[in-house]
Order: C-alpha cells, then structure tokens, then sequence
C-alpha cells in the first residue's frame, strides 16, 4: 500500500484488513513528499521531509498492528512512482494499493500516478479514495456517541465503485440517482469495498459512512460483493465526499 496523509485512516486500514485477509503481509509505503512544486525540487528540506513521512508511516503502522494486521514499512523517495519502484524490489505483492485523496483534491491523480502505476507494473493497482474531512466528522461523532446520541447511532461505511469520468461528476456535482434495468432510481453501494479481481482495480472506489437507520428500506439481495443497496442520491449526497480545491501532496 503507497499513501502520504491518508495513510493511518480507518478507511484504508479497513480496506487493507478486508484485501489482506487472514495471515496477509502488508507493506506501506510512505513517500516523502514536498507539500509545494516548489520544495519538491529544493534538497534543503529533505530532512524535514522525510522526517514527516517517518511519522506519517509509524502512524499507518501502529493502526495497523492495532487491528492485528501483519504490516512492516518503507520510507520512500519523493516521487511515488520511484518510491513505488524501490519497495517492489524487497517485496513481492499480490496487490497494489494507492490511496488519495478525492479526485478534486488530489495532486497524484492530477499527474496521473494511478494511470501510471498500472501501465508500469503487471499486478492488479487498487484506487481507493479517502476524504479525511469526512473520516474526522465521523470520528469526532463517535467520540461524543455516548452523550449526545439515543437509540442504536450506529454507522455503517458503504462503497460505490466507479470510472474516472463517474468519480469526477461525483466531485463536481454530487452522486446522480440512475435506474438500473428499469428499476427503481438509486445508487447501488455495498458494504465492503470491490475485492481483487473482476477489474476492481480499474475503478475509483468511494466510502461513505451512514448511519445504519437510514439504510433501513434499501437493502437489496446480497450478492458476492457482499450486502447491496440501492440507495437514494440525495442520502450519499448529504454524507458524501465534498467539493475541495487542489492539494500537493497525494
């Protein structure tokens, strides 16, 4: 797994849990990234970079050991895709990961890291979008459950899988009810992320967390993507990822 803020988030430690399954080997890898096109080119502040990207990777890593994942970690270059190149040398994945932030936000989609990496390497290069504004709403929420909420409260993160042109009208304009084979309008989500496979990693994947109540009425069969529903837009519009302006950094 390749990430630089994201890194230590519940939904990519949710995420890699879910891929790696039982016993799995995990490496992060933690670039040390410039946060301006201007320092990325300066070697006086490489110290300092690396510095950040050590803490950001013993963040990953301790959440990780914390959810009993078998995780080690890389310190890599500055360019992810270099940095990428060095980890695959000592370590021989089933599987990619590349977190960033929504595609609005994120300046590896912007030089086109993901497109890159699975034109460069032969394994399957998993996208997953993280939108931290949204997962320290959530966690905020949760710290404060057992005061200001009744009833159950609970939330449940649902997935929706889809293109690069779908993930940018996404951003721009928010999820768009569709009608699938003539049925009924809605947004088909799942309760776990795409697994490998199937062209998963041709996808953006988006995660939403919503509180379970407001699930009730749109569940649909379960398929092997585990529990569906078909949800309406304006529900994952009013918890979904929101518009952002450009970020550096990942």
């Amino acid at each position: 797994m390749i990430a630089n803020e994201t890194c230590a988030a519940a939904g990519i430690i949710e995420e890699v849990a879910y891929r790696a399954g039982d016993g799995g080997e995990i490496m992060v890898v933690a670039p040390a990234l410039a946060r301006t096109r201007l320092e990325h080119w300066l070697t006086s502040d490489l110290e300092r970079r690396q510095e950040d990207a050590r803490e950001r990777l013993e963040a990953s890593l301790t959440a990780m050991h914390r959810a009993g994942l078998n995780a080690s970690g890389h310190l890599g270059d500055a360019d992810p895709l270099q940095a990428l190149d060095d980890a695959l040398r000592v370590f021989e994945p089933d599987e990619v990961i590349i977190s960033t932030h929504p595609p609005q936000r994120s300046g590896w989609l912007e030089r086109q890291i993901v497109r890159r990496a699975r034109e460069r390497y032969d394994l399957p290069i998993t996208h997953v979008v993280i939108d931290l504004e949204i997962e320290s709403v959530v966690s905020d929420d949760d710290r404060r459950s057992t005061t200001r909420r009744s009833g159950t409260g609970r939330r449940m993160r649902v997935f929706h899988a889809s293109d690069y042109d779908e993930a940018i009208a996404i951003q721009s304009g928010g999820f768009q009810d569709r009608r699938p084979s003539g049925g009924p309008p809605g947004v088909w989500v799942t309760d776990r992320p795409p697994p490998p496979g199937n062209s998963a990693h041709e996808w953006v994947v988006f995660a939403v967390d919503l509180p379970e109540d407001d699930l009730s009425g749109f569940e649909r069969e379960a398929g092997e993507e585990g529990r569906r529903f078909l949800l309406p837009a304006d529900l994952l519009n009013r918890h979904g990822p929101p518009i952002a302006e450009g970020d550096w950094s990942e």
